[in-house]
Parts: C-alpha cells; structure tokens; sequence
C-alpha cells in the first residue's frame, strides 16, 4: 500500500452533518449537501469535497458519531444554519496519505487497516486530536465506482527530520544560525 506524508493546510468549508454511524451518516451528509449544491446550482464549481469524521468510532456510542460532509467555500456559497449547511475551519497539519481507487464501500477497511498497522510500521504516531479526513477527487454523479479517486488522509504528529549536509561541521553551522535566530542576532 502506497502512502505518503504530506501536510495539508487548514481550509474553509461549508458543512452539512450527519449523526450516526459512518457508514449511514455519511450518506446522509452528502445527499444533504448534493441536494443544497444542485439548488445553486453549484455543483460544477467543486472540484474536491472533504468528509470529517469528527469522532473516534472505539470511544463514541455509534448513534453519537459525528460526520461532515464539506466543500470549500467559493462566492455565492454562503452557510444556511436553517436548511442544515454551517460553515468551519478544517484544521490541517501533518498526515498520513493513501489514494485510493474504487468504491467508497472500502474506506472504513482501509482507515483500520492504515491506523492499525501501516501508520506504526513505517514509524508513525496517530494524533487522536484531529480527525480522520477523506478527500474525495471525483464528483461521484459523473464518475462510475471503479475510477473514484479518494485521498484517505491519517492525522500523524510531525516527522522531524535532520537536516542532511555533505560537511561534517554542518551540525556545528545549524547550531549556531538557530541560536543566531533565537536572539535575533542574524546579520542581514
């Protein structure tokens, strides 16, 4: 299974919720929000949609879990509290990335199995802070199951990563612009 670690900035989203499990919540957030795009007739104009899985399904009662179904906010898409469209922030950070291709049916499966065993493998922590993110490619009315491209996105706590050099006095060099930066006495 292929992935990679990228970071995704935070994004400005209007959301349509559903309550319940995953599996039916969040079908009901997406045929809320098709619903409200094809009154706009909005839908051409959203290349990617955002699925927020606000709540961890081990510690959350399944009628309790929390799913949101987002697009990013573009002129004319205003949040309408009363027909059930809100609008938030979602936060961005450090992740662990698997595209998928095929049906959304898998998703749940391939969540487990990235957070079970290929985010530890390849020396990887879960942030259990940040919710698990899918980024769907393909507006799934015009694109058959098979093709759907989906970006299973896994919240990880930053890698920190030694900085590499060919000279073997750049430790000594990285030191010191750091405490040069630190208090500010970088000449310009």
């Amino acid at each position: 299974m292929r992935v990679i670690y990228r970071y995704i900035r935070p994004l400005t989203v209007v959301y349509a919720r559903g309550t319940g499990p995953y599996q039916i919540s969040c079908r009901e957030a997406w045929a809320r929000m098709g619903g409200w795009l094809d009154q706009r007739q909005a839908r051409s104009r959203i290349k990617q949609g955002y699925g927020y899985f606000r709540d961890n399904p081990k510690l959350t009662a399944p009628e309790l879990l929390r799913y949101d179904a987002c697009v990013p906010v573009t002129f004319g898409l205003d949040p309408e509290p009363d027909t059930g469209i809100g609008r938030q922030t979602l936060p961005g950070g450090a992740h662990a990335v698997h595209t998928h291709v095929g049906s959304y049916a898998e998703i749940g499966d391939l969540f487990s199995y990235l957070h079970r065993e290929i985010v530890p493998q390849r020396g990887l922590s879960l942030d259990y802070e940040r919710p698990f993110v899918t980024i769907f490619l393909n507006d799934p009315s015009i694109t058959r199951a098979m093709h759907r491209r989906t970006e299973l996105c896994v919240p990880v706590f930053p890698v920190r990563m030694p900085l590499s050099s060919n000279d073997d006095d750049a430790g000594h060099v990285g030191n010191q612009v750091s405490e040069d930066l630190t208090w500010g006495r970088l000449a310009g």
